[in-house]
């Protein structure tokens, strides 16, 4: 036999540069580097349709809800425009009587004489990086009690349960001046009978890294979430590619 170690690369792949490494609760992944992530789908009011004043209260409420943030927070803010769909065919579409029929058939031909439409949506991501340890104990040091001392599993369970009552927190703030919808798994029924687990967070940060949008099955062990989302091959220089589709 052969020894292959001298012959694997040692560069990195693409799992290896992801932060993503587990999935410890619905909608909440925990990265790498120990911080907590989530994320929502946000839709605010038609910016057109809405006076100066409404545009200005709906500032100053995300505004107010964002500014009690502590460190160790980061916000990612993205908005995704992709292609409208054709017009539904005539065909399969049934009217009750010719006045509705006739209106959407106006609108058929307003869509279709604009010519390539678009619709986009918009996504927020929260991002929390804990304490550090050395930090936390020098707390510790400071304030002495007589409580129990907490071992590195109780500790990474409370920070969780700290991230999960914040972000709903925060979702409950914005809530006032945004419609928001938070990304979490959603059961289905397949064609063979079985139920599997579709995750949107991992759908968005696999959009996000490949480009492809596409339903990910959560797995009944959801470790290693880099190399579920990052299975891609990607090649650099001048004409970056990410799988088949260039960068």
């Amino acid at each position: 036999m052969f020894a292959l170690k001298p012959h694997r690369s040692t560069e990195a792949a693409v799992a290896d540069l992801l932060n993503y490494a587990a999935e410890v609760d619905d909608g909440v992944v925990v990265c790498k580097n120990g911080s907590f992530l989530a994320a929502w789908l946000y839709q605010g009011d038609d910016n057109a349709s809405s006076t100066d004043a409404q545009r200005e209260m709906v500032s100053f409420r995300i505004n107010e809800a964002l500014a009690r943030l502590g460190n160790g927070w980061m916000i990612h803010v993205d908005a995704v425009r992709q292609g409208s769909p054709y017009y539904s065919d005539p065909k399969i579409s049934h009217f009750p009587d010719p006045v509705t029929a006739a209106i959407d058939e106006e609108r058929r031909r307003l869509f279709e004489g604009l010519g390539t439409m678009f619709e986009g949506y918009f996504l927020l991501t929260l991002t929390y990086f804990p304490p550090l340890l050395a930090q936390a104990k020098f707390t510790e040091l400071m304030f002495d009690d007589e409580t129990e001392k907490t071992d590195n599993k109780a500790r990474t369970k409370n920070l969780l349960e700290s991230f999960k009552r914040e972000i709903a927190s925060i979702e409950s703030r914005l809530s006032s001046g945004l419609k928001m919808r938070r990304l979490q798994c959603h059961q289905s029924m397949t064609e063979e009978g079985r139920t599997v687990t579709y995750d949107e967070l991992l759908q968005w940060l696999n959009y996000c890294i490949t480009g492809v949008n596409h339903p990910i099955v959560l797995p009944s062990h959801p470790m290693y979430l880099d190399a579920l989302i990052g299975g891609k091959e990607m090649w650099g220089g001048v004409i970056p590619k990410m799988g088949r589709h260039f960068i």
